[in-house]
């Protein structure tokens, strides 16, 4: 591992990588993130206060309670809410995301592509980029969470994720908290080998290598833009990833040659038609022993109203194979991929409830962990 961070030093950035963010940015977006907390808040607590009064007898599941819900003013205001604070956060003029790093787009450019020509002159299998892979169509045909243009359609997409993914967080709390929480729930051994399946902007990658430094890191993803800003912040950290830019159906690992592959929010973001692949791949290049896991979103068991609320993301936040997800069995799936073990559990640290004074708390939300043995 040191001659590995060797190689890194002679070509370490100085100064970590920097968008300019004004005081304007960083109050206009602090004012969003209020807004959304008062959405996911006070708001639902209004809006189920509503619901529940106005059946008799609860909805039976949640085509009888979105029957219910859709007529209340509250219901249609979440649902604006949900699509247009995401979409003010990228897309507003001047304060948005994309408008700010438009601002800087020459010299950030420079930058990310001075630090992939570094990465692959001086340690070619640190970044491996393919500029001719063919991208899915489930892929390269939906914007993702409104990001327009998805986060390959841009040089600059990867941080417009990474500003995206941070500026959703509160500004006292630590973004990466979610992964360490990730990290806590897996079996507390070493892991030789580790890949991050659809790596993004490689915070999750970062934080797994500080809490197992021992581990060879390997990330892969399909778009060239993300894979850049990962190689970009390892530098800046002295890390050394193994990054490639691949469809995770075909991927050109060797067969058993992972101890873990984790993921992060990924199964929603995949059309059923492709799932059982996918996962075939994914035990295709795992040890015997090792696990695939991650955490994702999912419907509450038996809460119509979460249940509802939930699915309603698929459209107001451009979540296009949420829904099918929800439906998908993915356990059955998981087995006749070649797994031996397959555990799906609530993930009760993420499973946060609107609390009311007095009153039971309601679930607007629901997380399920996934750890699958092969």
């Amino acid at each position: 591992m040191n001659a590995q961070l060797d190689i890194l030093d002679s070509g370490n950035d100085k100064e970590p990588l920097a968008v300019h963010e004004s005081r304007d940015f960083r109050s206009y977006h602090a004012l969003l993130r209020a807004a959304r907390n008062y959405m996911e808040g006070p708001l639902v607590c209004q809006l189920y206060d509503r619901y529940d009064r106005a059946h008799a007898i609860p909805p039976a599941d949640w085509r009888a309670a979105e029957a219910v819900l859709d007529e209340l003013n509250e219901f249609q205001f979440y649902c604006w809410a949900y699509r247009n604070l995401q979409r003010f956060k990228y897309h507003r003029p001047t304060l948005g995301i994309f408008a700010t790093l438009e601002r800087e787009r020459a010299r950030l450019e420079q930058a990310l592509d001075a630090a992939a020509a570094a990465t692959m002159a001086s340690d070619p299998a640190a970044l491996r980029l393919n500029p001719a892979l063919l991208l899915p169509d489930y892929f390269r045909y939906v914007p993702f969470h409104q990001h327009t243009g998805g986060v390959t359609g841009d040089s600059l997409a990867g941080l417009a994720y990474e500003i995206g993914r941070r500026t959703t967080v509160p500004a006292h709390a630590d973004p990466n908290g979610i992964y360490r929480i990730l990290f806590e729930a897996l079996p507390q051994r070493a892991y030789a080998r580790v890949l991050d399946w659809g790596v993004g902007h490689g915070a999750a990658l970062m934080t797994w290598q500080q809490r197992q430094p021992q581990s060879e890191c390997y990330g892969v993803d399909l778009s060239a833009p993300c894979l850049k800003v990962t190689n970009l912040r390892a530098r800046e950290r002295g890390m050394r990833f193994l990054l490639s830019q691949q469809d995770l159906e075909h991927l050109d690992y060797p067969d058993a040659h992972f101890d873990l592959v984790f993921f992060n929010f990924m199964l929603h973001e995949l059309p059923p038609a492709h799932t059982p692949a996918l996962l075939a791949e994914a035990a295709r290049i795992l040890k015997p022993g090792g696990l695939f896991a991650g955490h994702e979103f999912h419907l509450r068991p038996g809460d119509a109203f979460q249940n509802v609320l939930q699915r309603t993301h698929a459209w107001t936040n451009n979540e296009t194979y949420s829904t099918p997800w929800y439906d998908t069995p993915i356990g059955d799936w998981a087995r006749a991929a070649g797994f031996a073990k397959v555990s799906i559990t609530p993930f009760e640290r993420l499973n946060r409830s609107v609390r009311r004074p007095g009153k039971a708390p309601i679930n607007a939300n629901h997380w399920n962990l996934y750890v699958f043995e092969k």
